[in-house]
């Protein structure tokens, strides 16, 4: 990858380093870079290395940018895919129907990949690309199941499956004045992990609540 003398684009920072958009001979790329120093370093590294050889497993999956390698261990280069993402599209999809089954269709090729996504009620994780194609990025939660893998990763891959398939369905129905598709039913059933979050949070709410109604009396 020979890059341009053109001055790379920070696009943002997360818990695994930065993102850039760099300029090269063969057109831009996305390149994750881990920052910092010491243990967070280190563990940044090996989040990119995980995340690489997630990358690796979704080679030639449609709807997932293509990766171009890890250069010394602490640069991951995607192919640059344009277009804003679910969250920052400025108008309404031209044919919501269309990519919402297209991307049921890159989510399931990804699980028969043997990757769980784990992070797409994010809608900073789903881009609408050209032609307004959906396009999943940002794979550094996902779980895999590599052959051969044991119970509890097989347990862990099942329940974080079934959070995307969660996840496609709200995306789906949020706002949307319409009835559930009968067919979409069997996507959404809510996972263990899931209910234990929900049970937390309402938890939550109700002691802060409680406290909250108890300072407004005083």
């Amino acid at each position: 990858m020979q890059q341009t003398a053109a001055a790379s684009v920070l696009l943002g920072q997360g818990y695994q380093g930065a993102v850039y958009r760099v300029e090269t001979d063969d057109g831009p790329v996305i390149v994750k870079k881990v920052i910092g120093r010491g243990l967070l370093r280190s563990l940044r590294r090996a989040m990119l290395r995980r995340e690489h050889a997630v990358y690796q497993r979704l080679a030639g999956v449609n709807g997932v940018p293509g990766c171009r390698g890890l250069l010394g261990g602490e640069e991951l280069v995607l192919d640059y895919v344009p277009g804003p993402s679910l969250r920052e599209a400025d108008r309404p999809l031209a044919d919501r129907g269309r990519f919402f089954d297209e991307l049921l269709a890159i989510i399931q090729a990804v699980h028969a990949a043997g990757v769980a996504h784990g992070d797409l009620k994010r809608k900073d994780n789903i881009l609408v690309g050209p032609g307004g194609h959906p396009v999943l990025i940002d794979f550094g939660t996902a779980v895999a199941m590599p052959p051969g893998a044991g119970a509890w990763r097989r347990w862990l891959f099942r329940q974080v499956a079934r959070i995307d398939l969660n996840a496609w369905v709200k995306l789906k129905y949020q706002r949307q004045d319409m009835p559930m598709d009968p067919g979409d039913l069997q996507y959404y059933r809510p996972s263990w992990l899931e209910r234990t979050a929900r049970l937390v949070r309402r938890t939550w709410r109700k002691l802060t609540l409680r406290s909250h109604r108890r300072d407004r009396r005083r």
